[in-house]
């Protein structure tokens, strides 16, 4: 062959080959993001709590994609927070709760994050926020 003919062969491959290459990419990006979770709250708000008294809130989430939810894991930032969720898959459209237990041992100002890890993305966290105020004075005055 000569230099003419190779030009514009080598021209053709390279142009299908990118087209293959941009189809697997879009299909790997679509895979990645076929599921989603609407979260219906990312912070919560306690109010004053009772020294001493464990605070326990919902943060409730909708499964808005077409495939089953599954929530992997749920972290906290301390050891002072505790968490609980359904282990069982969450259909299209379900919707979902992790409570989140704050044991109010110290007081004053609290900020507790917990991060919740899916099986549409394990690699990424989503944070939730729990926040509140443990007010010594409310636990003296209870016991009254």
């Amino acid at each position: 062959m000569t230099y003419y003919f190779r030009l514009p062969l080598l021209f053709f491959v390279l142009l299908v080959a990118s087209k293959i290459t941009a189809q697997t990419l879009k299909a790997v990006d679509n895979s990645l993001n076929s599921g989603k979770v609407e979260w219906l709250d990312r912070q919560v708000t306690t109010g004053n709590v009772p020294f001493g008294q464990p605070v326990t809130r919902e943060f409730k989430f909708k499964n808005i994609s077409s495939e089953n939810l599954m929530i992997l894991q749920v972290k906290s930032s301390c050891h002072c927070t505790i968490t609980e969720w359904d282990q069982d898959p969450i259909g299209p459209g379900k919707i979902g709760v992790i409570k989140v237990t704050y044991d109010g041992q110290k007081e004053g100002d609290f900020y507790r994050i917990v991060a919740v890890i899916t099986n549409f993305d394990s690699m990424q966290s989503v944070p939730l926020a729990m926040v509140g105020k443990v007010d010594k004075k409310q636990e003296a005055s209870s016991g009254n």
